[in-house]
């Protein structure tokens, strides 16, 4: 597979063999569960909902619950989002994040292979269902939660000499391939971990996640002034931003969760590369829709976005919110970024964005807002994002 391009599976049995690195340092690990700044890491969560007569924000509690540890040679990353406005929403957030946070404070030195890492992520997500109903007389009693959780890990590095059989070790662009010479590149799953085909090395990080719901993973690359959408597709519905695709806790049948979009995300990623994770209070004010943006004003031949089949759609909307992304984040081409830099241009960006409907909540509180994203753009919502810069320097700041 191309370096920087994700592939998503179904089974954790489908993901590239690699060997991970053992963990290093898990006593000096930093855990967070709040806002926080780091030289590689940084969180943020608030709510651009309007402010009640009465001083509280309207949609308060925020639901948007994250979880991020940081070792020196791995990380853990994680934001559940609950579904709906109240107590119910934002306690399902809560004890999904504690029970996804508590099953792998007790397996990290049983990841062994990234195969391992995608087991216990799907395995977590179990946890945390199971977490959410626990304890209730009804079990219809128990909110409902969307949960992305991410691994960024370090992999053996293992020489691969020439072979015949080798593939070659650049695309039809020009880009480095992660190719393996016994299977393909395409990342179908059927790398055996031996890196690119030439005498180098293997590649050295994978940003791995998995999703229910429509919480989003990036990766950002500073080398290549480029983002990409890791979790590319995740929302099934693209017309309606209330569906998710999917949540935790009782939904369907007799309380079982929705796993329409239950999926594994995969990417290989480089030394100061940021693993980016947001709620859908982030994304969906990078939507074109949302901002009140037609067709034709972003290079797409149709009068409407309605009459997009679903997959130039999602291509459009994909392709917006990557170029937006990369104007935000790279606006000084000089300027180095940092984890902190990003989550204050991205929080800016979503308040910035939904402050004319805010403010028109605020004066009419009883009516409801108009229906006209290019007056009132953008969606208020709890908004939370969590950067994370990867690289084993991260260890000098333990």
């Amino acid at each position: 597979m191309t370096l920087g391009v994700p592939i998503v599976v179904l089974q954790y049995d489908q993901l590239p063999h690699f060997n991970v690195t053992n963990l290093k340092s898990s006593t000096q690990s930093i855990q967070v569960d709040s806002d926080s700044d780091q030289p590689f890491l940084s969180t943020r969560s608030i709510s651009t909902y309007p402010t009640l007569p009465g001083g509280e924000k309207d949609g308060d509690p925020i639901a948007d619950k994250l979880f991020v540890q940081v070792h020196k040679n791995r990380a853990v990353l994680a934001i559940a989002d609950g579904c709906n406005w109240g107590k119910r929403p934002a306690m399902a957030a809560r004890d999904a994040i504690a029970a996804f946070a508590e099953y792998f404070n007790e397996r990290q030195n049983e990841i062994n292979t990234l195969q391992d890492a995608g087991h216990f992520l799907l395995r977590a997500f179990c946890e945390a269902h199971n977490k959410i109903v626990e304890g209730k007389p009804d079990i219809w009693e128990a909110g409902t939660t969307t949960l992305l959780g991410g691994l960024v890990l370090e992999f053996e590095q293992q020489q691969q000499q020439p072979s015949s059989s080798s593939s070659s070790n650049k695309d039809e662009n020009g880009e480095e391939v992660i190719s393996n010479g016994s299977g393909s590149s395409n990342g179908n799953g059927n790398g055996n971990g031996s890196g690119s085909s030439g005498n180098q090395s293997s590649p050295k990080w994978g940003f791995l996640c998995a999703s229910v719901g429509d919480c989003k993973a990036f990766l950002v690359s500073h080398k290549r002034k480029e983002a990409t959408d890791v979790t590319n597709g995740n929302r099934c519905n693209l017309s309606d931003t209330r569906d998710p695709g999917g949540r935790l806790g009782p939904y369907v049948g007799q309380g079982w969760p929705d796993l329409r979009n239950l999926k594994l995300y995969f990417t290989f990623c480089e030394e100061n590369d940021i693993a980016l994770i947001v709620s859908d209070g982030v994304h969906d004010n990078l939507d074109p829709i949302m901002l009140g943006k037609t067709p034709d004003e972003v290079n797409i031949d149709a009068k409407g976005w309605e009459d997009l089949p679903q997959d130039d759609l999602l291509r459009a909307k994909t392709q917006f919110m990557k170029s937006l992304l990369e104007e935000m984040i790279f606006n000084n081409p000089d300027e180095k970024i940092s984890p902190t830099d990003i989550t204050n241009k991205i929080i800016d960006h979503c308040s910035t964005v939904t402050k004319n409907a805010r403010e028109f909540m605020q004066e009419f509180p009883n009516k409801k807002q108009p229906n006209d994203y290019r007056e009132y753009p953008g969606k208020m919502d709890h908004t939370t994002v969590v950067a994370y810069k990867i690289g084993s320097g991260n260890s000098s700041s333990f």
